[in-house]
């Protein structure tokens, strides 16, 4: 698979040279919302006894796993003809996630391992295990137009994203109020580290549609990616990520 993607990619940046040759330019800047939803279970590293799910499962678990990506950028459109374009810009992404147990409304808790020696092991009780990280993105797109009739038009996007983490929180909500004051000392007992370096590789389907002489409005399905970086969240152990973006377009030139 990696082999055809990299096959490809070399023809279409062939293409995209020969066009950009003969053909003028056209630029356009977007406003981009987008939300990512993630395949992604409890991380092993966290020393959690009971029966804990994952954000795909559907079943009821004990403690039920909830996460998700949003994200708000700024992006130029370079159009290299009238099929092909490279699109860069900048984002600011939020991933927000937690472990919480399903009985949580009613005062429900489950169990943090604290210490082991030998056969002793001290547990305390908790009720949400909460996490929440920014990252500065870059994305990095080059879209393929095959459908356009000017009032609508139909594209893919092989598309990629880097991005670094400036923000990050994970907090712990103790049955006993009195815990609290530990919080600190216990995260760094169990000492979990994730990577802040973040990117993914994935294909995107979309349309765009004409609002006005200098409006558009498009609509982006990110399909799973393909290739995603490893760790990058101390509470949850991602396998996937796919989703929605919706962009506001302003054609600067024609």
């Amino acid at each position: 698979m990696r082999k055809i993607i990299k096959i490809l990619f070399i023809l279409l940046f062939g293409s995209l040279l020969q066009a950009h040759a003969v053909l003028p330019q056209k630029l356009s800047l977007s406003v981009d919302f987008g939300y990512k939803g993630l395949t992604a279970e409890l991380n092993d590293a966290w020393p959690v006894r009971q029966d804990v799910g994952s954000v795909s499962s559907y079943t009821n678990r004990n403690v039920n796993i909830n996460a998700e990506m949003n994200f708000l950028g700024l992006s130029a459109e370079y159009a290299l003809d009238n099929r092909f374009s490279l699109i860069s810009g900048l984002r600011f992404i939020t991933l927000e996630s937690d472990a919480i147990k399903n009985d949580y409304d009613r005062g429900g808790s489950f169990f943090l391992r604290l210490n082991s020696l030998g056969s002793q092991v001290e547990y305390t009780r908790i009720r949400k295990i909460r996490e929440e990280s920014g990252f500065i993105g870059i994305p990095i797109e080059l879209k393929y137009t095959p459908f356009n009739l000017g009032f609508v038009s139909l594209y893919t996007k092989l598309s990629t994203e880097f991005a670094y983490r400036v923000s990050h929180l994970t907090d712990i909500e103790f049955k006993l109020t009195e815990m609290e004051a530990y919080e600190k000392s216990v995260l760094n007992d169990l000492n979990i580290k994730s990577n802040p370096f973040y990117s993914s590789i994935y294909i995107t389907f979309g349309a765009k549609f004409k609002l006005s002489k200098s409006i558009y409005a498009s609509l982006d399905l990110f399909t799973p990616a393909f290739y995603m970086t490893e760790n990058n969240s101390s509470l949850l152990d991602i396998s996937n990520i796919s989703g929605t973006q919706f962009s506001l377009v302003f054609p600067l030139n024609k």
